[in-house]
């Protein structure tokens, strides 16, 4: 009898409950489709850290469906409103709170089945979508990828978990709450905000602290990249900004009603005195889900901007990191272990795999003195082992013209090549560096170059003057066929084991003499994949449930509403009219979590922009702006559905609603 009911009811609300379902349908759709990359075979394939990154995600998945249980629960109680009346006279008639319990949990789980029907048949869909953006992006050919009996599973069991989790407050408030409450709780006068006048200075001092948390942060990156610094208040930067956009807006819903009502001008015009009543009582009951909705979307746009820029800074910084194909150092720990692969050994192995075109080799010397690092903050305790590392000016033209760099000219001269940007900081253009006899003058400091060798920074001089140092290391650097070769076993065979002790205990590691490019390449564009496939869900996730509750919200004081129209209808008001003002009502109340979300896309694409030029990436500022415009249209796009859905919905029940 009750599951009957139970089912009549779910058809007889799907109205009400639409949003609500398609929001859950969704986030099923992306739990499906995230779980079956986390536990599909693919993916093994991509990164040799397969076992940290499924716990990683797994972690996250975890995380965010306990985030999407805590909202649901919040969604639930506003749909619980709408039905208030119909339980309070169900216990009227003499149906127990035992059976309107029964009843509520039935309908919950009609709606979860067909959720997790519907969302496991969107995954589907969806789950091939990421892939294929996670191929795009590790530049792999895509095809159809399998799916896991895992990823299923673990789907259905986090849904009945989220479903239950998120029944659990909805039926202790059911056996709880009085018959009176229920049906007449929809008439209960919302509380008139207090001291909007403070609320409003908090407002202000919010949006300062908003502004300087960005400033504070762009300045901890500045320090962090161009002069080494500790990034001591670079988190107390972005809880500020937490901090900051939550007060905010709870302030603003608190207090902008009441700046707005004392505009003879505004109040004056049409219905906007009845509008501005209507948000008056919701803003400021809502102040402070309205701030964490902000919150949660706002840190959605902030981890999408951070991920895609990794993604776009990427090739760049490979490109600087590794300006040949392979490149082997000699010297590259100061420990030996005697299992050392030789050189002519070594390039065996590599033909195996790939065809060298064209092999080069330079040396890098030492004077055994700390004159140039004396000039740095790398002398001194704790450096006292780093000597300054001298290149010559004929090596360094040899593997730069090959580049496309100009060649350079010493004549009793020197210039510092800079491997960080902080080492432009430090100035030697006082110093004369005196070696052999004769002097040689500072001609300038460059971190224009790539990198070829891994010191802080090291010094040109003419050949003469480096023939007469001791040689420190010696490279070798190879080009090879340009096409794609296995680089994850070739890295394996051109490492060797290494025992070393630590804390009285003895661990073996693999090491290796070799810096491979396209090895860098694949596991870079493994990590990055899986950083923007995990921003893409957790933003979408985290979008979806806070435009599902400002929906939800909305739609739940349909019956209060639906009276106060019905006097504007009995005052001359015309549909037209009425119709414009619930517009406007529903308009601004979606817009309040929402705009400062889309507006941080800007001080956002700012930051990451400084933080590409602070780093060398000039050329990608105008990506980092592109892809923020593009995240604030996506977002935009998702919040016109919502609201245009909401408000056709509200309008049916109340403007059209036959008095």
């Amino acid at each position: 009898m009750l599951s009957k009911l139970a089912f009549r009811n779910v058809c007889r609300q799907i109205g009400n409950y639409l949003i609500y379902f398609i929001t859950v349908s969704m986030t099923v759709a992306l739990l499906f489709a995230v779980n079956n990359i986390i536990f599909g075979e693919e993916i093994g394939r991509f990164s040799e850290t397969i076992s940290e990154f499924r716990t990683g995600l797994t972690g996250i998945v975890v995380f965010i469906s306990l985030i999407v249980a805590f909202v649901l629960s919040y969604a639930t109680s506003f749909m619980l409103k709408l039905r208030k009346r119909e339980f309070g006279t169900y216990l009227t008639l003499g149906m127990s709170r035992r059976n309107i319990l029964i009843l509520f949990i039935s309908e919950t789980m009609f709606i979860c089945l067909i959720a997790l029907g519907l969302g496991l048949a969107l995954g589907l869909v969806i789950y091939q979508g990421l892939m294929a953006i996670m191929m795009n992006l590790m530049e792999m050919e895509f095809v159809l990828s399998p799916y896991s009996l895992d990823g299923v599973f673990f789907t259905i069991v986090l849904v009945v978990a989220i479903f239950v989790l998120s029944s659990f407050a909805s039926a202790i408030y059911l056996k709880r709450v009085s018959i009176y409450d229920l049906i007449h709780g929809d008439k209960k006068v919302e509380k008139k905000v207090k001291h909007p006048k403070l609320w409003f200075i908090i407002t202000l001092a919010s949006l300062v602290l908003i502004a300087g948390s960005c400033l504070v942060f762009n300045r901890e990156c500045e320090a962090v990249i161009l002069k080494g610094s500790m990034a001591t208040r670079m988190m107390e930067a972005v809880l500020a900004l937490g901090v900051g956009i939550i007060l905010f807006h709870i302030g603003l819903a608190r207090s902008i009603v009441f700046m707005l009502l004392r505009n003879k001008w505004i109040r004056s015009r049409g219905t906007s005195t009845f509008v501005l009543r209507q948000l008056s009582g919701t803003l400021g009951s809502n102040s402070v889900m309205i701030g964490f909705l902000a919150f949660l979307l706002t840190f959605a746009v902030i981890g999408s901007n951070v991920s895609f820029m990794q993604r776009v800074s990427q090739e760049t910084a490979l490109n600087q990191n590794y300006p040949y194909d392979i490149t082997y150092c000699e010297n590259l720990y100061e420990d030996k272990s005697g299992e050392e692969i030789p050189l002519d050994e070594a390039e065996q192995i590599i033909q195996k795999y790939v065809p060298i075109e064209n092999k080069m080799e330079y040396t890098l010397y030492t004077s055994g003195g700390q004159e140039f690092a004396n000039h740095t903050k790398w002398s001194g305790y704790g450096y006292g082992g780093m000597t300054d590392s001298f290149m010559s000016v004929s090596d360094f033209n040899k593997i730069c013209e090959p580049l496309g760099y100009e060649p350079i000219r010493l004549e009793n001269e020197f210039m510092v090549i800079a491997n960080l940007p902080e080492v432009l900081q430090f100035s030697w253009e006082d110093f004369v560096f005196e070696w052999e006899g004769i002097a040689y003058n500072y001609k300038g400091c460059s971190s224009d170059y790539p990198m070829f060798c891994y010191m802080y920074f090291y010094i040109i001089l003419p050949d003469a003057a480096v023939e007469t140092m001791d040689i420190e290391s010696s490279y070798a650097i190879y080009d090879v066929k340009d096409e794609k070769y296995d680089a994850m076993n070739l890295r394996k065979e051109l490492s060797y084991p290494y025992t070393e002790t630590y804390a009285g205990e003895t661990y073996t590691v693999d090491r290796t003499d070799f810096r491979i490019r396209e090895y860098s390449r694949q596991a870079e564009n493994s990590s990055s994949a899986i950083l923007v496939i995990g921003a893409l869900f957790v933003s979408a996730i985290f979008l979806f449930l806070a435009m599902a509750i400002l929906a939800l919200k909305t739609l739940s004081g349909i019956s209060e509403d639906r009276r106060r129209y019905q006097m504007l209808f009995r005052l001359g008001v015309s549909d037209r009219q009425r119709g414009r003002t619930l517009f406007r009502q529903t308009f601004y109340f979606f817009l309040m979590p929402f705009l400062a979300a889309v507006l941080m896309c800007f001080p956002t694409a700012i930051i990451c922009n400084n933080i590409m030029v602070m780093n060398g990436f000039d050329t990608l500022a105008f990506q980092v702006y592109t892809i923020s415009a593009g995240i604030a249209l996506v977002m935009i796009s998702v919040y016109i559905i919502y609201y245009a859905a909401t408000y056709l919905i509200a309008k049916r029940a109340i403007v059209q609603f036959q008095i």
